[in-house]
């Protein structure tokens, strides 16, 4: 399993969460759960940090806003979302 299709499953569990830093800035971003949780279940990894075992998955809020998140998935099977961010279209 990719590890994209590896967090897309956890995500459609259920099984993640947002840390603190995360809430905040989806919440500045003017950014809700539903639109999260739309950006990683469509889509997809655009780098990774293997040493520290993150991710960076950049996708669409549900307004078609493009959104990046950094998350990995913890030694417990979920996956901690760490930071959010609206992302810049690359021109």
């Amino acid at each position: 399993m990719s590890k994209i299709s590896q967090i897309q499953a956890l995500v459609q569990s259920g099984l993640y969460y947002l840390t603190e830093h995360a809430d905040e800035e989806a919440m500045a971003d003017g950014f809700d759960i539903f639109d999260l949780e739309n950006a990683i279940l469509n889509g997809q990894i655009r780098r990774s940090w293997p040493e520290e075992g993150k991710h960076e998955i950049v996708g669409d809020s549900l307004d078609g806003r493009p959104i990046g998140i950094v998350c990995r998935i913890t030694k417990s099977m979920k996956v901690r979302i760490i930071t959010v961010y609206e992302d810049e279209i690359k021109q």
